[in-house]
């Protein structure tokens, strides 16, 4: 997803409630904190690394690591992580600026969380049985 897209979403997350505010400086500091909370609490398979020299968040599945993403520099930017967790990472964004539905935003986004997280075990453990028997699991078509 586009950096341009996730801030139209988030606007459409506020209708009814405030405005996105027009400061980029302050869009970009609430979008770095809101990456922060999703790669923080999700296992996305786009962040995570065995590269040592990346800047690292956290401990991830086995040896892997979760790096920390990189923030869009240009609206027409692809958002530094996967497309499923763009959706989170808007309504975390507009949790930090709602005035009425922040609880709100920040439950959908832990449900989405969630049910991503449950998709990546169901792929890391399909990973394991396939190693463990010797077979290749292919998860993306050649």
């Amino acid at each position: 997803m586009q950096y341009k897209r996730l801030l139209a979403l988030t606007k459409g997350l506020l209708v009814g409630d405030v405005a996105l505010p027009s400061d980029q400086e302050v869009l970009e500091g609430l979008l770095s904190y809101a990456f922060y909370m999703v790669s923080t609490k999700a296992q996305s398979l786009h962040l995570m690394t065995l590269h040592r020299k990346k800047p690292i968040l956290r401990l991830s599945e086995g040896d892997f690591l979760m790096r920390i993403p990189d923030l869009p520099q240009a609206l027409t930017d692809d958002l530094d992580i996967d497309e499923e967790l763009c959706y989170p990472l808007a309504r975390y964004l507009a949790s930090f600026i709602s005035k009425e539905k922040g609880a709100i935003h920040v439950m959908s986004a832990n449900a989405l969380i969630n049910d991503y997280n449950g998709k990546v075990y169901e792929i890391m453990d399909a990973i394991k049985v396939s190693d463990e028997r010797g077979q290749h699991v292919q998860l993306r078509p050649e």
